[in-house]
């Protein structure tokens, strides 16, 4: 830090600006960064294992010929992006119901919360990828986007649009989207990563 030298002839140190502190805070960042992927990331927590259990016994319960052509990840997909949909729906209840706001905007607001919900549980507890959080995030919000023009602005807007209830309109547009934004998961936004080994439990 520059030594300045005062009226008195008394030598000190003139105050941090923020460009001095910018290193400091950037190796502050990304520790934390490193600290909560190890965290995520870490297999000997309780609540990947737990999970991938779950799993694994719904897909045995499937018929065989169901269960041969269905992946394990499938299921979790299913499970989590169902709890994000009423997360989805939630929002947009409040947004568009309540607070009235414009219909696009209400579906756009809950359907971002909902996707950011959706990546990390499905990143975390379902692909259990170790990957670049950032890399995959990025081929996600780009899976998003071509998923809301083609089924949210499109096709759920269009169906409010001729006169649909604004809920309704969005399940139906859901029911499209799921299958789409899994196969874009499974085959893009977490490539290379395998399917997870069943438990032992």
């Amino acid at each position: 830090m520059t030594s300045i030298t005062t009226s008195g002839g008394i030598r000190g140190r003139r105050p941090a600006s923020p460009a001095d502190r910018t290193p400091d805070a950037v190796k502050a960042a990304a520790a934390a960064h490193r600290r909560i992927n190890a965290r995520l990331e870490d297999p000997a927590r309780l609540a990947p294992r737990v999970f991938l259990h779950l799993i694994n016994r719904i897909h045995r319960l499937l018929p065989g010929i169901v269960r041969h052509r269905v992946p394990v990840t499938f299921i979790g997909y299913a499970l989590i992006n169902g709890s994000g949909f009423v997360i989805d729906m939630s929002f947009l209840w409040l947004f568009y119901e309540r607070l009235h706001w414009f219909y696009p905007l209400a579906v756009t607001v809950g359907y971002a919360l909902a996707g950011l919900y959706s990546l990390l549980l499905n990143r975390w507890l379902n692909f259990q990828s170790h990957g670049s959080l950032t890399a995959q995030g990025s081929r996600y919000a780009v899976g998003l986007v071509s998923q809301y023009v083609i089924f949210i602005l499109g096709l759920s807007s269009l169906l409010h649009l001729v006169g649909v209830n604004a809920e309704l309109a969005r399940v139906i547009s859901a029911c499209c989207e799921g299958i789409y934004l899994y196969v874009l998961m499974r085959l893009w936004v977490f490539r290379g990563t395998p399917e997870p080994a069943s438990d032992a439990a």
